[in-house]
């Protein structure tokens, strides 16, 4: 496992949580572009970027879900993007270290203020992201709203 203080390199992989409802079956891609976009209202809008974490910071990908309420994990699903592929969407991960979560940094570009201010721009980016999520291999864990199915 790295330490989170470590520099972020190009071979590395990131963790997105997923949402159930931005999981889609019947769409290409499964993963919706509303998955990459900031938060820009509520209690904790996406000022500095959103967030992602480095998967070589944690024990097992599962770990990015020690935040959500353990009654909903099944709720969630997480992907994986590559800092490569960020780097050719001209994108950027910054480490913002986060007490709950080892390997925490966020995507600066994909801010609140700047999606509210031209929501336009980031159409084509939220749908790139999108679609390199929902590769096969980029699929960590797919979310279940009835567990018992």
């Amino acid at each position: 496992m790295k330490d989170e203080n470590e520099p972020i390199t190009d071979d590395e992989w990131l963790l997105r949580r997923v949402r159930v409802g931005q999981f889609r079956t019947d769409k290409v891609p499964t993963i919706s572009p509303n998955a990459f976009e900031p938060r820009i209202k509520g209690r904790d809008p996406d000022t500095d970027g959103i967030s992602l974490y480095r998967e070589a910071c944690q024990a097992h990908p599962h770990d990015i879900l020690a935040t959500v309420d353990p009654n909903r994990h099944n709720e969630c699903g997480i992907v994986r993007l590559s800092v490569a592929y960020l780097r050719t969407l001209k994108l950027s991960f910054e480490s913002k270290p986060d007490n709950r979560i080892k390997g925490h940094g966020v995507i600066p570009q994909l801010n609140a203020g700047d999606y509210a201010s031209d929501k336009a721009r980031f159409t084509p980016i939220k749908l790139n992201l999108a679609t390199e999520a929902s590769k096969a291999e980029n699929i960590v864990k797919s979310p279940q709203t009835n567990p018992n199915s």
